[in-house]
């Protein structure tokens, strides 16, 4: 191992290496302002809680699986609830039973989309929320795995009066094949930044399922009114221009966490990536610019230690220390929240799909850029 000279370095030496230190620090900010804030994150002790909660429901021919559905909520601790369920214009008897069910469980209220339309899922979500009987709602979808009998006491016991929205953990549950852990992964890290930006005082939401929010929100602010021709993403395109800092609470309880199942050839991985990049795209400026100076700063972090050991393989320990120390605080992290969410191996492919995952947000960004141009023209 050799000290560097810088007497013998030229000018474009120095420039590498002072650029590699600025962007090394930058990361090193990224980690610990955000990731780490979420790491170390307790939940508040429980609070005011709120008189009745509403849980949308929106679903689709449903029948084989409807009872096992509303099974889940019958041994909820929290009972001041009602169980919403909008039929998007099912084909079987989905509504046939949810009407035979509703006349034994005053709990369960039912409607329906008289017609199938092109963005049916915010006309649901829009319904379910206008006959909502409470003023705190969350949101489901039919494909929710087990959830604990404490869940929604849990949500509802970090409410206090200055909260319009608690955001929990939502994942799929863990299968077999390739497209399932890319699945995993990229929820796993929205979370993360969701997490971890919502706690610095910039919210920011990815998945709009297991969020208890203020009805409010929504209808003080025209709802999709403007943002109903808007693909891949419905609340979260609400949540991202309205929560405020200090007013969003975000748990990392894993009692609280919900995990749907996917099937493996429906193509949800290319969706839930494609919806990542449209949410970063309709973020304010000051968001966006700086979620990309993040993925930025990472590929050029490993770009510029590359080129600095080919251009002085001499010092090739010297500058992979600053990529080790790097490693070393984004495993620790990582750790921690695979551990405090219950996550299971996916700390390495999590690792690696990190350093990757500018690259696979520049690409669709511009695939989807590329087709939407295409279409304007054609």
């Amino acid at each position: 191992m050799k000290i560097i000279n810088f007497q013998i370095l030229t000018i474009s030496d120095i420039v590498l290496l002072v650029s590699i230190s600025v962007v090394f620090i930058i990361q090193i900010y990224y980690l610990l302002r955000y990731s780490l804030k979420l790491a170390l994150h307790k939940d508040d002790s429980p609070g005011e809680g709120s008189t009745h909660i509403t849980i949308i429901l929106p679903l689709r021919n449903e029948e084989d699986r409807i009872r096992e559905i509303l099974d889940k909520f019958t041994e909820q601790q929290f009972n001041d609830y009602q169980l919403f369920v909008i039929n998007e214009y099912s084909e079987d008897s989905t509504l046939e039973i949810l009407n035979v069910l509703a006349e034994t469980n005053p709990k369960l209220k039912v409607t329906r989309l008289s017609q199938e339309t092109r963005f049916s899922e915010k006309q649901a979500i829009n319904i379910g929320l206008k006959g909502a009987s409470s003023p705190w709602i969350v949101l489901l979808t039919p494909f929710s795995g087990v959830i604990s009998p404490e869940w929604l006491a849990k949500l509802n016991g970090l409410l206090t009066p200055e909260t319009d929205a608690v955001i929990a953990y939502t994942n799929v549950e863990h299968s077999k094949g390739w497209r399932n852990l890319i699945c995993r992964l990229e929820r796993f890290q929205q979370f993360v930044i969701s997490g971890g930006w919502t706690l610095a005082g910039k919210p920011i939401v990815f998945n709009e399922n297991n969020i208890l929010f203020k009805k409010s929100l929504y209808f003080d602010n025209q709802g999709f009114r403007q943002k109903i021709n808007q693909n891949f993403a419905n609340l979260e395109l609400i949540f991202n221009e309205n929560l405020r800092k200090g007013r969003v609470k975000i748990t990392t309880n894993p009692e609280v966490a919900v995990r749907e199942h996917i099937d493996d050839d429906r193509g949800d991985h290319i969706k839930l990536l494609k919806k990542g990049v449209h949410i970063r795209q309709s973020l304010s400026w000051s968001k966006k610019t700086s979620l990309f100076m993040d993925d930025f700063t990472r590929i050029l972090m490993i770009g510029l230690t590359t080129a600095l050991i080919i251009i002085h393989p001499e010092y090739w320990i010297t500058f992979l220390a600053l990529l080790l120390v790097y490693f070393i605080v984004l495993t620790i992290i990582v750790k921690m929240l695979i551990n405090r969410l219950n996550e299971r191996k996916i700390l390495l492919s999590s690792l690696v799909y990190i350093l990757i995952k500018p690259i696979i947000n520049w690409w669709l960004f511009w695939s989807m850029y590329i087709i939407h141009r295409r279409s304007i023209w054609n």
